[in-house]
Formats: structure tokens, C-alpha cells, sequence
């Protein structure tokens, strides 16, 4: 949150000089509009059942009054029990849907995507760890599915929450945490083959976004 905070404090000049533009006589048109974003991202319910945190950005082009673009990128490290690190890289797009009209506070919407991802989990060293250390890394892509909504706090500004199901496709990094000896440790191995996979999360994302232009 602290990084959303920092980058937002960068953009507000630029949403100050906009402002003038962005009011015109009459009805703002929807389509044709251009929103920059920040945005924390929380993974959860994946293979290690711990809580990923993570930061990234976003863009999105309004292509018609019901249908939305977004293109992000995501950064996502996740503590596996003290004993490794999992980091997630994601860019990718998603499709947004509003199946009502866009003029109150809250716009509901459903969403589905893709994203390239790469993995990379690796050991942490402890004075007590009796199993070598690892690196295990994959790149793959990944399908995502969701619904949200936008608070739009004014006619230039909106935070939006969403929950999406990511899919990945191809091979999945398992981390697999035991207990020998009364000393906890930890196996890292990459599974599965290419082709189609239900192994996945759970992602939930907290954005704030500002409308900069309007591209037609």
C-alpha cells in the first residue's frame, strides 16, 4: 500500500492538469478513454496455501460504453513457511464487461484474460536447514477469469476491487514442506507437462485509477 501511496502522490499533478480537459459541456463520453493505474495485488489458495503480496501497474482503453481493456503487470513474492521465497511475475490483459450502465457510484463488471507468468521459488538459508538449497524456475502462460467493481470517487478517479481465478497452463512449481527429525524442510520440484492444467489461484486486486485522456 505503501508504494500505491508513493506513485499516486506522482500522478495526482498529472490528474490536476487533466481536470480541465476531462470536464467538457455535457455528458462525458466512455469509449475512447485512456485510465492509468496502481495497483496492489493478493494471492491466495494456491499449492503453498500461504498469502503472496504484491504491487504492479496498469492501463486500460475504453473501447465502447460496455467493454473495457486492461493491460498490467504484476510483481508477487510469497513466504513459504520461513523456508523459501516464490516470486510471480505476471503481464498480461483482461477484457472487462458492464453489464449496467456506468453512471452510479458502483460499476460491477466480469472480466476474463491472459497473462505471460514467470516463477522462480528458491531456499532460504537457516542456521538449522538440513536440505540443500534449491532454485526451481518456470515460464508459462496462464488464463484468468473474474468479477469487480469500480468506486468511482469522482468523474476522474475510481478505486477498483476484483477477484479473478488464474489457470496456469503447462507446468507448475510445488513446493512441499514435511517435518524430518522435528526439523522442518522443504522440496521444491516442477510438475506436470505442456498443455492444459487446473493448477491455479486465487488473486484479489486493489486498484486506483485515473482517467488521463481521451484517445477518440
Amino acid at each position: 500500500m505503501t508504494r500505491i501511496l508513493l506513485i499516486v502522490s506522482f500522478l495526482f499533478p498529472m490528474m490536476l492538469f487533466a481536470q480541465e480537459d476531462m470536464r467538457p459541456s455535457g455528458a462525458k463520453k466512455a469509449s475512447g478513454m485512456f485510465e492509468l493505474g496502481v495497483r496492489n495485488t493478493f494471492s491466495t489458495f494456491g499449492a503453498t496455501e500461504n498469502l503472496g503480496v504484491g504491487f504492479g501497474g496498469q492501463f486500460r482503453i475504453r473501447v465502447s460504453n460496455r467493454i473495457n481493456t486492461e493491460w498490467f503487470a504484476d510483481f508477487i513474492n510469497e513466504d513459504i513457511d520461513g523456508l523459501a521465497t516464490r516470486n510471480d511475475y505476471h503481464i498480461g490483459w483482461s477484457v472487462m464487461i458492464y453489464p449496467f450502465k456506468d453512471k452510479a457510484k458502483l460499476v460491477p463488471y466480469v472480466l476474463a484474460g491472459h497473462c505471460f507468468d514467470y516463477t522462480k521459488v528458491r531456499t532460504i538459508y537457516t542456521i538449522y536447514a538440513s536440505y540443500p538449497l534449491q532454485t526451481v524456475s518456470r515460464l508459462s502462460s496462464a488464463t484468468q477469469v473474474g468479477i469487480g467493481t469500480h468506486i468511482n470517487l469522482s468523474e476522474i478517479v475510481d478505486i477498483s476491487l476484483s477477484s479473478q481465478y488464474m489457470i496456469h497452463l503447462g507446468s507448475d512449481v510445488h513446493a512441499e514442506t514435511h517435518e524430518h527429525n522435528g526439523v522442518k524442510e522443504v522440496h521444491i520440484a516442477k510438475e506436470g507437462h505442456s498443455g492444459f492444467s487446473l493448477e491455479g489461484h486465487l488473486l484479489f486486486t486493489l486498484s486506483v485509477n485515473f482517467k488521463i485522456a481521451q484517445l477518440w
